[in-house]
């Protein structure tokens, strides 16, 4: 449903949470729409005109982006249906799951509902193993998924495994076709748009190494590598591919007994760090005009140290140069841990307010690095104190909250107070769980 400037739509609930004190409506957008960045959602009583109960900004929303709009318990009805109006101050639209009766699961938290703002925390690992989770096929939804598998290699939750196909088949995983929205909300089918897209092929390789998806997306790095030199995109080096690449490569390269692929996923992360790495920062992308963009930028530092971490894991024997990349990248990090354990957006500014889904990446690969060898003890000791700050950080139905947005508002929104709920930075929290468990 599109929510709009120039007509309000209406939300009945006969039945709705009882009890005293303020209710949380919950919302989850469904497609990056084109038109203005900045919305302002609008929340009314009733079908008579009146002043808002309560006001959203929402910049660059994403699908399955979770938003939560706390309405006062004194301007609520006592009793008898709810109606709410939900129009926009400016923004032109705003495209949202409409309500779906037949819903359950974990969809049931993208389409509006309502809940008591002083309910009992939901739990996290429940939220994550289910579809309420569930993200673009994209670097987003690889997240989701190894978060997923992680807490099912170590028993965490018993309904981790089935959730990993039951996200897959989202996409047509039975089928054999892939079938998807790109982050910016294009449909495709059996095509790969970006190296983004490729993370999850990590898990997918783990669950069937014949799969059709294996052999569609070693013909797309087949194709990068012809005409780049390295798989990589055209215009650019960035550290995205550390991990949405190279780990994925090494996996299915293991797992179908092909060395030349390993060798590969082992250049790629040499010539990232080699570009990305700099006197003066640790930068996301390295353009082929020369220009370098968001330097210090803790989702950048994630993806570099996901990347060499999971990678290191996957190979029989670890490289001695990527391990000492992963060491060097994590110094870095380390020295600008917050004293709260989390990391500033830009990890060099602690002025910036800090980014839970890089710091999520963050702590997840220095757990990874400590609990095999890779880097000294202490480093758990620092994921332990960032695991502890993010899990204050959870919504009152379990998301992560206190994201940053996407990049696609540039550095100037990074550097915002603006901070969302998306599933993704949950996979990385996940993955922060299962490596202490």
């Amino acid at each position: 449903m599109a929510i709009r400037e120039d007509k309000p739509t209406l939300l009945v609930w006969n039945d709705w949470p009882a009890g005293q004190g303020d209710l949380v409506l919950s919302l989850a957008c469904v497609v990056e729409a084109p038109g203005p960045r900045k919305k302002k959602l609008l929340v009314f009583t009733g079908e008579a005109e009146g002043a808002p109960i309560a006001t959203l900004d929402v910049i660059c929303s994403d699908p399955y982006q979770i938003l939560s709009v706390r309405l006062p318990g004194t301007a609520l009805p006592p009793d008898g249906p709810l109606s709410l109006r939900l129009q926009l101050e400016f923004g032109e639209r705003l495209w949202l799951f409409a309500p779906d009766r037949t819903v359950s699961g974990g969809l049931k938290y993208h389409v509006p509902h309502l809940s008591l703002a002083n309910d009992t925390q939901a739990d996290f690992l429940d939220r994550l193993c289910s579809l309420a989770s569930l993200q673009t096929f994209s670097w987003k939804e690889g997240c989701v998924l190894d978060g997923i598998h992680a807490i099912a290699q170590k028993s965490l939750h018993p309904g981790a495994e089935c959730s990993i196909r039951d996200h897959l088949n989202y996409f047509g995983f039975e089928s054999g076709n892939l079938v998807y929205e790109t982050p910016l909300s294009r449909r495709v089918a059996n095509e790969f748009t970006s190296i983004e897209t490729t993370l999850p092929f990590a898990q997918v390789a783990r669950i069937d190494i014949q799969h059709p998806w294996i052999d569609m997306v070693l013909a797309f790095w087949n194709k990068l590598l012809q005409e780049n030199g390295q798989i990589r995109e055209a215009e650019m080096i960035s550290s995205e591919g550390a991990y949405t690449v190279a780990y994925p490569m090494t996996v299915i390269a293991r797992l179908r007994g092909e060395e030349q692929w390993i060798a590969l996923a082992e250049s790629l992360l040499i010539d990232t760090y080699q570009s990305l790495v700099q006197p003066e920062a640790i930068y996301l992308r390295h353009y082929a005009d020369g220009r370098r963009t968001h330097g210090n930028w803790a989702r950048g530092l994630a993806w570099l140290l996901l990347g060499h971490a999971q990678t290191l894991l996957s190979q029989e024997k670890p490289s001695e140069r990527i391990v000492e990349q992963f060491q060097n990248l994590a110094q870095f990090a380390a020295s600008h841990q917050l004293e709260n354990g989390l990391w500033a957006c830009f990890v060099n500014e602690p002025t910036v307010l800090p980014d839970t889904s890089g710091s999520a990446g963050i702590a997840a690969a220095f757990s990874l690095g400590a609990k095999a060898g890779l880097l000294p003890a202490e480093y758990q000791a620092k994921a332990s104190l960032s695991k502890a700050s993010l899990l204050q950080n959870l919504t009152l139905e379990g998301f992560l909250g206190g994201c940053s947005q996407s990049n696609k508002g540039g550095e100037e929104l990074q550097r915002s107070p603006y901070r969302v709920a998306l599933p993704y930075a949950m996979g990385m929290l996940g993955l922060l769980i299962a490596s202490e468990a």
